[in-house]
């Protein structure tokens, strides 16, 4: 067979190979790669363009630029059109993501260009497969969003130091006045448990935006605590007096035992909130 026939061929078993690769990624219903269409991809090709580099038909440059070229492309195709319109916490929570999905992407293709690593790239001083990946996802999305991600760690930075007092005081103002407003209507206290508990699912939605689980953790502590206090604690004889008029039933005696059982200041429970238990 023709030699360029034959480059091309290999060619295709790669293309193929990543091909199927992004459609797995897109999460649509493909078959994973099996262990022959893998030996197509990773062993065939590499083998071929090495026997023939021996030949002095030395294609690695060819392959090294095909590499970097699948890097470049998955990062504009599928990288940044996500993160262009992301914002603040949004925005570091996409790149993470993005960044997991990109790693197990190049960790692919080095499978399929390993042998660039132990021939070609040592012997031009080039950047490596590992770094290569590093350092094209950091040109092309660091960089390019530097400043909007510097930005959000700001915020999270300040919000985490000094904005803390400020956000808590926002939290108990809104709560508060969602507590006058339904007692201003005469809620019934099985109605306000409802609700207590519906902002309690709220908060834990709010604060799965936050990147990092021990931020993540500790805002929510913090905010549901802050919660309780304005919603149940401050006003706990005027709604125990509401709850023994009106009776409690088992539905919200489980309701208020879940409230109950959020623990304040690593496990100390406010005693007025835990006097609705005994009601």
């Amino acid at each position: 067979m023709d030699v360029d026939m034959m480059l091309n061929e290999k060619l295709k078993m790669i293309d193929d190979a990543i091909t199927k690769k992004k459609t797995i990624m897109d999460c649509h219903p493909e078959v994973p790669l099996t262990p022959t269409a893998k030996m197509n991809a990773y062993e065939y090709p590499a083998t071929w363009f090495y026997l023939h580099v021996k030949k002095s038909r030395d294609y690695s440059n060819l392959l090294y630029e095909k590499y970097t070229n699948c890097l470049t492309e998955i990062i504009q195709e599928r990288a940044l059109p996500v993160l262009l319109d992301k914002h603040g916490t949004e925005l570091l929570t996409e790149v993470m993501r993005l960044w997991s999905e990109y790693e197990e992407f190049a960790s692919f293709l080095s499978k399929i260009f390993a042998y660039l690593d132990r021939y070609y790239i040592h012997r031009k001083g080039l950047l490596s497969l590992a770094d290569s990946m590093r350092y094209y996802f950091c040109n092309l999305v660091c960089d390019k969003l530097f400043s909007k991600l510097q930005e959000a760690m700001m915020r999270l930075i300040i919000q985490e130091r000094e904005g803390g007092q400020i956000m808590l005081a926002e939290v108990a103002a809104y709560y508060s006045q969602l507590s006058l407003e339904w007692w201003f209507w005469g809620d019934s206290f099985s109605n306000y448990l409802r609700k207590v508990d519906w902002c309690l699912n709220q908060e834990e939605t709010r604060a799965e935006l936050y990147p990092s689980q021990t931020t993540k953790t500790k805002i929510l502590d913090v905010q549901c605590s802050v919660m309780k206090y304005v919603l149940l604690e401050r006003n706990a004889k005027k709604w125990a007096q509401k709850q023994n008029a009106e009776g409690m039933a088992a539905e919200d005696q489980h309701r208020m035992s879940d409230v109950c059982a959020l623990e304040l200041y690593k496990g100390i429970r406010n005693p007025r909130l835990v006097a609705f238990q005994g009601v």
